[in-house]
């Protein structure tokens, strides 16, 4: 059975399931061939995300442990299915072949959308989870749940729904085009290195130009204006205000949200009570649209309750409270030895990062 495995998670006896290619169609391992330390390190400096298999996965997308209920079975093995129907539709734009259509059609359709953005679970879910596997699949996947529940709160018409995920997801199909050890660079990067990142957003747009999602204008739109700002020092073209599409106002402030609350090779993980003030932030100086960024922060707020978060001082607590129209507030926790605690009364205590079920 073939199945793809990211190439972060190769281990010496997998046996490759399909030919591997660069980019110019020149193969880099042949099917059937048995992998050993020296052919998976062959592929560093490949922009390859993940290599066909003829065996089953062992490691997990996602690590299972469930204290308290805190993981929904069904809700797992939906993401999980995503999860890998994304990243084969990446792998199979790296490896130069064409873009799928059909796959891409088949995580927005209703009932998955249903599923994946359900207003009650979505963003607990994807909080709990431990990542593992491609950062940047993981990375599409969050930012098209975040979009498709952002649709709602906005009250969009299910055919926009579906444009403004596809858009979410396929705002990371460019790095595909971007060497993998700048992707996973540990540390700061050098100028021609970031660079190079921000180069995926015009890799991505030409890339889905010429695909059938040229009827969906503002599908790629989202993914060109995505890391644009209103004050006109976004890339890649440096656009202000009414210049920049709808969906690209959106789109920065779930790629934001997501990059920070996810450990990355270069960054740990921030708390939402952080990343909200840093979005904040960026309202107040004229960066992000307020039309759009007030009313994310309100409603993912309150889909935080009953997450469970370590403080600062190393206790851990769950959220019993918060104020959706103070956006910058911090919440009010429960101890497991049931004391309540108002963090925005306590001095220098404050949440210092949401915790996944495994960590609880």
């Amino acid at each position: 059975m073939l199945r793809s495995c990211d190439v972060d998670n190769l281990r010496p006896g997998m046996k490759v399931g399909r030919d591997v290619k660069d980019f110019g169609g020149k193969v880099i391992l042949k099917q059937d061939t048995i992998l050993n330390a020296k052919k998976i390190n062959s592929l560093i400096g490949y922009n390859i995300f993940s290599v066909y298999i003829d065996e089953v996965e062992e490691k997990p997308v996602v690590k299972i442990a469930n204290p308290n209920g805190m993981i929904d079975a069904d809700y797992l093995e939906n993401y999980e299915n995503t999860y890998k129907k994304i990243q084969d539709l990446f792998y199979k734009v790296g490896q130069g072949g064409d873009f799928d259509i059909p796959l891409l059609d088949s995580v927005v359709e209703n009932e998955n959308l249903d599923k994946l953005c359900d207003n009650k679970i979505a963003v607990r879910q994807i909080h709990n989870m431990t990542r593992t596997g491609d950062y940047t699949i993981h990375h599409a996947t969050n930012v098209g749940i975040l979009a498709g529940l952002f649709a709602k709160w906005l009250r969009y018409p299910r055919q926009n729904m579906r444009e403004l995920v596809m858009s979410g997801i396929l705002t990371e199909i460019g790095k595909t085009k971007v060497p993998k050890p700048i992707l996973n660079k540990k540390g700061k990067l050098e100028p021609d290195e970031l660079l190079a990142v921000q180069r995926h957003v015009d890799y991505g747009y030409d890339m889905l130009k010429f695909t059938p999602l040229k009827e969906f204008p503002n599908v790629l739109l989202g993914v060109l204006h995505h890391h644009e700002r209103i004050d006109g020092t976004g890339y890649p073209n440096h656009l202000k205000g009414k210049q920049i599409s709808d969906y690209g106002k959106i789109l920065a402030f779930l790629d934001i949200y997501d990059a920070m609350a996810a450990n990355r090779s270069y960054a740990k993980r921030n708390s939402p009570f952080d990343i909200f003030k840093v979005l904040n932030g960026d309202i107040q100086k004229g960066k992000l649209d307020p039309r759009f960024g007030i009313l994310f922060m309100r409603h993912l707020r309150t889909s935080l309750k009953d997450c469970w978060v370590g403080l600062s001082d190393g206790q851990r607590a769950k959220i019993v409270l918060l104020d959706p129209n103070e956006v910058t507030s911090q919440p009010i926790v429960q101890t497991p030895q049931n004391k309540f605690i108002d963090l925005n009364k306590a001095e220098d205590l404050k949440v210092e990062v949401l915790l996944t079920a495994e960590e609880v």
